[in-house]
């Protein structure tokens, strides 16, 4: 059986278990999930730093973690995904960019409800990052924190649908998309009560991630390479980054 591993960026162990649980629903028979939590950085993530800080987790968590057949970064800043799809033995699948690429489907226009509005010059990169900022009509942010979501859902549940429904009455969004952890499985909440569909980040990465090939094992470095030299690294991580440095010097 294929196995997923869902990293979440931040400390939250209550965001880990809300992943970890909505992505097995997902998945099913298919695959087995592991859910694991940032080695250190913040419970949550809303503003720059604790998304540079967060990248760095997310290598670690990379580093450490048993080889599967596709890794997700969930967090909707996508914080070191493209560093981690550079040295993880196997696909690195983000929560932004998979719920971008899945929103703009068959060219629809689509509209991002999230939390953060600090974040808003990184979810717009990350839409032309993910080749859909045509598709963008808009970013809503909703008050409150990514804890507060996490702990209490039913209480942002109206602001939601008012949301989503300013979405498709002033821009013309034909999907919406719930952008965050905490948002995971909100479809289900929200169903009948929003008129074009309603997507989130963990949902469609999951399901990219069953689309994929099984993971071929890594190609481990010639045993007369040198590791650079480092300080503050773990000796997987540092491990990984000399592999990747080892196949480049191969050609």
């Amino acid at each position: 059986m294929r196995r997923i591993l869902v990293i979440n960026p931040n400390t939250s162990a209550r965001i880990t278990t809300i992943l970890s649980a909505e992505a097995r629903r997902i998945a099913g028979d298919a695959a087995d999930v592991e859910g694991v939590t940032a080695p250190f950085g913040a419970a949550s993530i809303e503003s720059r730093a604790e998304l540079a800080i967060a990248a760095h987790a997310v290598l670690e968590a990379i580093a450490a973690a048993p080889l599967c057949d596709a890794a997700i970064v969930a967090a909707f800043g996508d914080p070191g995904l493209d560093a981690a799809a550079e040295i993880a033995p196997m696909p690195v699948i983000g929560l932004a960019r998979a719920g971008l690429q899945a929103s703009a489907a068959d060219g629809r226009r689509f509209a991002v409800v999230t939390l953060g509005r600090h974040l808003r010059p990184e979810l717009e990169r990350a839409a032309v990052a993910a080749g859909v900022a045509d598709r963008l009509t808009s970013i809503r942010f909703l008050d409150g924190g990514v804890l507060d979501l996490a702990h209490d859902r039913e209480r942002f549940l109206d602001a939601m649908v008012a949301a989503a429904a300013a979405c498709v009455a002033e821009e013309g969004a034909e999907a919406v998309l719930f952008g965050g952890a905490p948002f995971a499985g909100v479809g289900r909440d929200l169903a009948g009560r929003v008129a074009v569909p309603v997507l989130d980040g963990l949902t469609c990465a999951v399901e990219a991630a069953l689309a994929l090939p099984r993971a071929a094992p890594p190609v481990s470095p010639p045993p007369s390479a040198v590791m650079k030299p480092g300080i503050g690294l773990s000796p997987s991580l540092a491990g990984l980054i000399h592999a990747l440095l080892a196949r480049r010097s191969r050609g």
